[in-house]
């Protein structure tokens, strides 16, 4: 039986890009709302293609959030720059959404990707 998927709510999605720009006076970009509906609404897959800056990161923030608020499942972003991955999940968690990093570089509890680590027995 599949799981009913929720209503879009402009005003929701509206207020979540605001605190993910933590700025109150933004708005949404030209196709950044009816992108955020199409996968709130379960309208099908969506690739955003827009130029740097235009806010294709948030368009999958707000709609993962929203859509974690109706007890729907985990959503995956694949970014390639670094310093875009160290924004967005900065921009996420002003959204309340809980993001991680995997990239080549590893972390304080993660080795760089493809290392491995001993285990003893």
């Amino acid at each position: 039986m599949a799981v009913p998927l929720p209503a879009f709510d402009r005003n929701r999605a509206l207020a979540l890009l605001r605190a993910g720009v933590g700025d109150l006076r933004v708005g949404f970009r030209p196709g950044q709302e009816e992108a955020i509906e199409h996968v709130v609404t379960g309208a099908g897959r969506l690739l955003v293609v827009q130029k740097t800056g235009w806010g294709k990161s948030f368009v999958y923030f707000v709609a993962t959030k929203m859509l974690r608020e109706a007890d729907m499942g985990p959503a995956l972003l694949v970014s390639p720059l670094l310093a875009l991955m160290r924004n967005q999940i900065a921009a996420a968690g002003r959204m309340g959404v809980r993001a991680e990093t995997i990239n080549s570089t590893g972390t304080k509890s993660r080795p760089p990707f493809g290392a491995t680590r001993s285990t003893s027995c």
